[in-house]
């Protein structure tokens, strides 16, 4: 768990100090997220990478959530591993902006997030995690016999599914 702190604490500083160059964020915004507490997801995830939990809404100081509406921030823990380093920040950094009050994933949300120097990798690097993730955590393939299309799933289809591509039943197999 020490090793897990400190890559952690490593990743949210050097989040911080990215911030800090980013004409955006003021001084207040950066000490704010400096009290956030940080957790980890159940490793079987896949759809969720990172999530920022807020306390109940009767809890809050303000009506506009903000750093201190905060419970806890959440990611994945596969993100801990070194291959991840730079999604892992990405990541950070996205919840990061909701904890400082930016809830939606709007145009005004995604403008603050394209400010992060390596935002281009997002998409390709999402991708590649969520691919180590439906891997890591499926135990059925749906087959088409048609196409031979192959989706990896948690669970059986039960013949309730059809291919998208050519209509016609997926079978169950197990991994």
């Amino acid at each position: 768990m020490n090793n897990v702190n400190h890559i952690l604490n490593s990743s949210i500083n050097s989040v911080l100090k990215t911030m800090s160059y980013i004409d955006f964020f003021s001084k207040k915004d950066l000490d704010d997220l400096k009290k956030i507490k940080f957790g980890l997801l159940r490793k079987n995830s896949v759809y969720r990478h990172g999530v920022t939990r807020f306390l109940p809404k009767n809890k809050w100081e303000s009506e506009i959530p903000n750093s201190s509406c905060v419970k806890v921030v959440d990611i994945h823990p596969l993100l801990l591993e070194p291959e991840w380093k730079i999604y892992r920040e990405i990541i950070i950094y996205h919840e990061f902006i909701h904890c400082l009050g930016y809830l939606g994933h709007n145009k005004e949300f995604y403008n603050i997030e394209s400010l992060w120097p390596t935002i281009i990798q997002k998409k390709i690097q999402g991708q590649k995690f969520m691919q180590v993730l439906q891997q890591k955590n499926s135990t059925w393939r749906w087959i088409c016999p048609k196409c031979d299309i192959q989706i990896l799933r948690q669970r059986r289809s039960s013949g309730r599914y059809i291919c998208k591509k050519c209509n016609c039943k997926l079978i169950d197999r197990e991994i």
